[in-house]
């Protein structure tokens, strides 16, 4: 029994714990709000005081998107909208006397963000035999952005053959042009999706083929 954890140290690392799992599950709420609003799904609230909707009284909803917001109290999403509006993720702008929530460029770059965060190739059932070979040449002068991209593909499970050489055994051309796009790079980043290569024991090993 000596090595029992105290019951106060027991209930604060029970309470850390409550307060991760909060915190994740506010951020996954936040996300989906930018999601819907970045997917086109419309959200409109009655404007409070004029050339204002900042209080956010009340929403409207079309029909066939009720279904999304619906999960959403009305508290929650007034205090969110706020926060996603300071933080210049939205815009909301006055509409024939109401005002439309959407989402404003740097919301779009956030949800980009997303995408970046949760980038993963996927294991396929049977591999294919095919090998895809991504080089790049993101030119001087940009070695933040160059180092940037060699992270995500470090992080996506890519083998590096040489400098600005990249390696992977399963199809992985909607992640590239996925982090092209969000990285501005896609005249300077080729792939080339080989048969066979030499000597490839090594590579086999890696990526468990």
């Amino acid at each position: 029994m000596d090595n029992q954890i105290p019951f106060e140290k027991l209930v604060n690392i029970l309470l850390k714990e409550q307060k991760q799992e909060y915190l994740r599950l506010r951020n996954e709420k936040l996300k989906r709000i930018l999601l819907l609003l970045g997917k086109g799904v419309v959200l409109a609230t009655i404007i409070a005081a004029p050339n204002t909707a900042r209080h956010f009284k009340g929403f409207f909803y079309e029909k066939s998107d009720w279904n999304q917001w619906k999960i959403f109290n009305t508290y929650y999403l007034k205090r969110t909208l706020r926060k996603l509006e300071k933080q210049k993720l939205i815009e909301v702008g006055n509409h024939d006397g109401y005002a439309e929530v959407k989402i404003s460029e740097a919301g779009r770059r956030r949800i980009l963000k997303f995408g970046i965060d949760n980038l993963n190739v996927e294991k396929p059932a049977h591999w294919d035999g095919k090998w895809r070979l991504v080089f790049y040449d993101v030119l001087g002068g940009r070695r933040v952005l160059r180092d940037k991209f060699r992270s995500y593909l470090k992080l996506a499970g890519f083998y590096q053959l040489q400098e600005s050489v990249y390696l992977h055994a399963f199809p992985c051309e909607k992640e590239m042009e996925f982090l092209k796009y969000y990285l501005g790079i896609g005249s300077e980043v080729q792939i080339i999706i080989a048969e066979s290569i030499e000597n490839d024991l090594e590579f086999r090993e890696f990526f468990g083929v």
